[in-house]
């Protein structure tokens, strides 16, 4: 939802860079909170699982989820709120690049990282 509120605020044809900067803000702390919230509810749970392949797509992806943090910083970082004003047009087109990354991220997680999640918790309730 924040993403797609960005992603409003950046197709204006006139610059709000206090808007974005509040959004983005948001975003950050999001990103931060869901990150260490998947760390400990689904990467710890794969690798502690036994289960191989559970095992190495959770390191793969936690690996990737990893660098989430670090790359919304560096694009923070990038876009102080004077080069916002002034590169609008520039500004949107990368962030809509760095939106569309962290959707393709997010429906990898949810068809891919999802499915080990929960085939692991069926077995150890099955095994239960």
């Amino acid at each position: 939802m924040q993403a797609a509120q960005l992603l409003s605020i950046v197709s204006a044809a006139v610059p709000d860079a206090a808007a974005v900067a509040a959004m983005r803000w948001q975003m950050a702390q999001a990103l931060r909170d869901h990150c260490a919230g998947e760390d400990r509810l689904v990467y710890d749970r794969l690798l502690s699982s036994g289960d191989a392949i559970a095992t190495d797509i959770a390191w793969s992806y936690r690996q990737e989820h990893g660098m989430l943090g670090p790359a919304f910083a560096n694009y923070m970082a990038a876009w102080p709120v004077g080069r916002i004003s002034r590169e609008w047009e520039w500004f949107g087109a990368e962030t809509r690049i760095l939106m569309a990354d962290l959707a393709e991220r997010i429906e990898r997680e949810e068809r891919v990282l999802y499915a080990h999640v929960e085939r692991v918790i069926a077995s150890q309730r099955a095994a239960a």
